[in-house]
């Protein structure tokens, strides 16, 4: 018997939601997601509006990790989720035409309240599928959880997922599969193939989805912390979301706008594009730990004081790649200053204020 859902690897059934004309006058004809990667799910109701912010934690995380936002056809209507922003009903139901509805299923093979998902790539490609057991109604964690196994196979490559003669490998797979590949000796260290450390990595979590966690004991400004992290978390999650330290910001989460800069023995980095894995062993500083309690360290005061900020939003990173640029040493006029702190955007403006308070930080600061 065929199969009836659409084959890995193959262009996806197209998605255009064609809508019935309402008393508001309204009428959607599609979805904004063109050339963007979608997870595109299938469930009876969708009871997640009413769901704590905290709780869809995760499911942000595995977003992001997989470059897509999701879509929800449901009962209740069309659902988007995108990893920084709300849920949102795009689409009530009272607009949907149901026979396209009725289309969509068919083309996707989708059984009556069986649960299924699909992850369409930019090309509209289809590059995963699978049906979810066990509720017609599936929670948040439940559809994490999955998108992490699903992550997880299509990283390791152990799903159909390319055909012979043909690469279906996005840029953002080899990234993240060369930087596992950085991470694979610290991992067997970790499991017991090293000089005696305990084993700290659980291959199979409570539901036996074969999920893999790490414990990691990071230390960050100073203090140990003893985390369990999934092992493609970026560093810059772990700071905000475990840790609890706020103050290094999520601004474009892929390395073009310096907010998440952080110090890793004194070297400045983007914690977006670091895995926190590879920070083991190694002395993170974030803006919460240059003070000394109610004393500013000098390059915080000095941009109070030459007025570095407007929002003040990417001010932490500005000020983190300002400490390690005045360390570095290789930067003494305005113009060396400008160029070496290109890569942190200020989008109010004000880099020539920064450029002072770099300045008049130089003369303050120890040398270390």
């Amino acid at each position: 018997m065929n199969d009836p859902r659409p084959a890995i690897g193959k262009p996806a059934p197209p998605f255009s939601v064609a809508t019935i004309a309402t008393a508001r006058g309204r009428k959607v004809t599609s979805l904004p997601f063109s050339g963007q990667a979608v997870i595109l799910a299938f469930f009876d109701a969708c009871g997640w509006q009413h769901a704590p912010a905290h709780a869809f934690r995760e499911l942000r995380g595995e977003l992001r990790g997989l470059g897509a936002m999701l879509v929800i056809v449901s009962e209740q209507g069309i659902w988007s989720f995108r990893p920084d922003d709300d849920l949102e009903l795009s689409v009530p139901r009272e607009d949907l035409d149901e026979h396209r509805m009725d289309d969509l299923r068919a083309a996707y093979g989708v059984d009556p309240g069986v649960p299924s998902f699909f992850i369409i790539d930019g090309e509209s490609k289809l590059r995963f599928s699978r049906q979810l057991s066990g509720s017609r109604s599936p929670s948040i964690e439940m559809v994490a959880s999955a998108l992490s196994a699903a992550g997880r196979t299509m990283v390791a490559g152990t799903a159909p997922v390319r055909e012979r003669g043909a690469s279906l490998v996005s840029r953002r797979e080899l990234v993240v599969s060369s930087l596992l590949t950085v991470f694979a000796v610290a991992l067997l260290d970790a499991c017991g193939g090293g000089s005696g450390g305990e084993r700290a990595c659980t291959p199979a979590g409570p539901g036996g989805d074969g999920s893999l966690e790490l414990d990691v004991t990071l230390n960050v400004n100073g203090e140990a912390h003893r985390l369990r992290i999934d092992p493609r978390v970026s560093l810059l999650d772990v700071l905000r979301e475990q840790v609890g330290l706020t103050g290094t910001k999520k601004g474009c989460d892929h390395g073009q706008c310096g907010a998440c800069t952080v110090l890793i023995d004194d070297r400045r980095v983007h914690g977006c594009l670091t895995l926190a894995v590879m920070a083991r062993g190694s002395r993170i500083t974030t803006i919460e730990g240059l003070a000394h309690g109610d004393e500013l360290h000098p390059m915080q005061a000095a941009f109070v004081e030459c007025d570095g900020l407007q929002c003040g939003y990417c001010t932490p990173g500005q000020i983190m790649s300002a400490v390690a640029l005045l360390r570095e040493g290789h930067a003494t006029t305005d113009d060396e200053v400008r160029e070496q702190m290109s890569g942190n955007i200020c989008r109010c403006g004000a880099y020539s204020n920064i450029v002072s308070a770099i300045q008049l930080a130089r003369g303050r600061m120890v040398p270390t």
